[in-house]
């Protein structure tokens, strides 16, 4: 499977020479492939480390990983911290045939400059070979003392019987200096180069639109590495997942023919309107370049054919700007709570016919495709004979080429506590849909319910007030004219006690703490901004727990997601501000306003700004992981105190 690879590769990089207009050497390398496929057929995979075993202290020496007979990638560095790294990673390929057998290797190599003396252990390194993950062995090295260094002598040339002779003497053929890397990779930036580009100019804000970051190509590359991801300011971002088996495809830019790769992309949600950037980000790659000998030599041309040199590159994509515009005022209906997509709606309860104290459920469902994580169902408002409790909220939610698809599910338990016959209200559904640039309004029907069996015991409603009072008035009847004349307080009468004058009492008192209760809650459904300052805390910590759980199983997307989520709940929550408007920016003012030290600010900013690139770079992982979500807790109770 190896060799098939490796024979893969040279078919493409025959296609590349030919988008190049070189066919020259082609037939040459087609040929060869069959006798490498079969004499490669059994070689086994080795990956190894060397160093020296020992060095001076002021000295550099040389690191060097080593993979045989297969391509690597991914790889990954034991701890260093005995060390400087001074220059690499320098990769370089070779072939050898010796005795009928062929051996391909790639050596990556680091330039280390030792810290102290004493016996250092390096440990394993890891790289995946046709994802299979392979660790090399571990070295050590001696570090001694200071050695003093040499200056560099011109070796004397000795005699050479074959001095004279064109074929074996290099020196006497007429070479051209090596060009250097970056005059080559001058020479290569208009073939291989990244681009970003996004699906559209101008969107509303919460409406969807991709950022596709692509790698183009015109030479053979051995892979690449983001070294700096995307930050995205005054957006709501999505990675989408890329499938690791995609192929390249081919374009068209400026009039030439590229090789195209996708590296990352994101399914964007403007959170704020005006002229948002779309940021940039880096990329490191290798290109090989075919290394032609300037000789005269025929032998070298021949056995120059298929030496490569390595070129490194950095790259960097442009940026671009996408025009958001707020959405009309016109037409907005009151329920409207920034739904941004095309959406169904509907509900349905579990049965028209229960009893008192049977629970029934309620269940609101938002379907479709849009800025689903912040879709809100309405509040269910039930009968007053009815209990209401918190709903449980089921999400199925996907993020694809295509946005955020799937459902939100509300459901509502409902007990009812006296007999008679109900209604359930219809409820409203309202989202804007970008594509017909308008607000759109969905009904639910609603639903008549026939509660039957006596009144229930366990009430919790103000059905109380009317036992009560009925209890009162029962007692009052069933009283008795028995004697006229001033009672005697002084007989040790139960009715005449004190005991018997707070048990009296009791109703009277419960019926007023009853009636207070009732006008608290009252106060409180109508503080709407109070009641969402009470819930904040609570709904973050419901999110910061479920990012707990999937700390726990190192399920780092998810983590990120909910941290970020519950960070985001809160602000909207505990500031009042609309999910939709929020950013960054309107954040940091308003925590101003509050009084809140900008060292909270600027914590709250920095762990905002990780969980966005954590879910798109390899930061986060582990211990980091842990980290950020202390830091998540701490930051939230610095909140609750210093808001005022």
């Amino acid at each position: 499977m190896r060799w098939a690879t490796f024979a893969t590769k040279l078919i493409y990089s025959v296609n590349l020479r030919a988008m190049k207009g070189e066919k020259k050497s082609s037939h040459f390398i087609i040929t060869a492939l069959v006798l490498l496929l079969q004499l490669g057929a059994k070689a086994q995979v080795k990956f190894y480390a060397q160093a020296p075993k020992s060095c001076g202290v002021n000295q550099n020496f040389q690191l060097s990983y080593t993979v045989e007979n297969g391509s690597g990638s991914n790889l990954k560095l034991p701890q260093l911290n005995d060390f400087q790294v001074v220059g690499g990673p320098n990769t370089s390929s070779s072939m050898q045939w010796v005795n009928g057998q062929v051996t391909q290797s790639v050596t990556y190599s680091y330039i280390l400059r030792p810290k102290a003396e004493g016996t250092f252990k390096i440990g394993k390194a890891s790289i995946s070979v046709s994802g299979v993950t392979m660790e090399s062995n571990e070295v050590s090295i001696e570090i001694g003392k200071a050695v003093a260094q040499q200056q560099p002598q011109r070796q004397q040339r000795g005699w050479d019987p074959f001095a004279d002779d064109p074929f074996f003497n290099p020196q006497a053929q007429p070479q051209e200096p090596e060009k250097s890397a970056a005059d080559l990779q001058e020479e290569l930036k208009d073939d291989v180069l990244m681009r970003v580009s996004v699906s559209k100019n101008a969107a509303y804000k919460g409406e969807m639109l991709t950022a596709t970051y692509k790698l183009y190509f015109r030479q053979n590359l051995t892979g690449f590495n983001v070294t700096k991801a995307p930050a995205f300011d005054g957006f709501w971002s999505q990675e989408v997942e890329l499938d690791p088996k995609r192929k390249q495809q081919v374009e068209t830019y400026n009039g030439k023919q590229y090789y195209t790769l996708e590296v990352m992309k994101y399914n964007l949600y403007p959170q704020r309107d005006g002229q948002l950037n779309i940021p940039h980000a880096e990329v490191n790659t290798t290109a090989l370049v075919q290394n032609r000998s300037r000789s005269r030599n025929p032998f070298d041309d021949f056995f120059n054919a298929g030496r490569q040199v390595q070129v490194p590159i950095t790259l960097k994509t442009n940026t671009l700007s996408v025009a958001v515009k707020e959405l009309p005022a016109a037409g907005q209906p009151n329920n409207f709570n920034g739904a941004v997509g095309k959406y169904s709606f509907e509900a349905k309860v579990s049965g028209k016919e229960t009893k008192t104290d049977e629970p029934i459920t309620y269940t609101m469902k938002v379907s479709g495709t849009g800025n689903l994580k912040f879709v809100e169902a309405p509040k269910l408002e039930a009968p007053e004979e009815f209990e209401v409790y918190e709903p449980k909220v089921k999400e199925n939610i996907s993020n694809n080429a295509d946005g955020l698809s799937g459902s939100k599910q509300y459901d509502y338990l409902l007990i009812p506590r006296q007999p008679g016959e109900y209604i359930l209200n219809a409820y409203q559904f309202s989202y804007f849909d970008p594509a017909a640039a308008k607000y759109i309004t969905l009904t639910s029907p609603e639903f008549t319910v026939k509660v039957t069996g006596e009144p229930s015991k366990n009430l919790n409603t103000d059905t109380n007030l009317i036992a009560e009072k009925q209890t009162v008035k029962t007692l009052g009847k069933e009283i008795r004219y028995i004697k006229t004349g001033t009672p005697d307080f002084n007989n040790s009468n139960f009715y005449g006690s004190w005991t018997f004058a707070a048990l009296y009492g009791t109703p009277f008192l419960l019926f007023i703490g009853l009636v207070a209760l009732r006008k608290r809650n009252e106060q409180l459904d109508a503080d709407i901004i109070g009641t969402k300052r009470r819930k904040a805390l609570r709904l973050a910590k419901q999110r910061l727990n479920k990012a707990e759980k999937f700390l726990t199983v190192a399920d780092k997307k998810n983590f990120y997601t909910e941290m970020s989520l519950g960070i985001w709940g809160y602000l909207s929550n505990k500031l009042n501000i609309d999910i939709s408007n929020l950013s960054k920016d309107n954040v940091q003012e308003t925590l101003a306003d509050k009084q809140v030290s900008t060292v909270t600010v600027e914590k709250l900013k920095t762990l905002l700004t990780t969980c966005e690139q954590a879910l798109y770079s390899p930061i986060g992982e582990g211990s980091e992981m842990k980290q950020n979500f202390e830091t998540g807790l701490n930051l939230l109770a610095d909140l609750e105190s210093e808001i005022k």
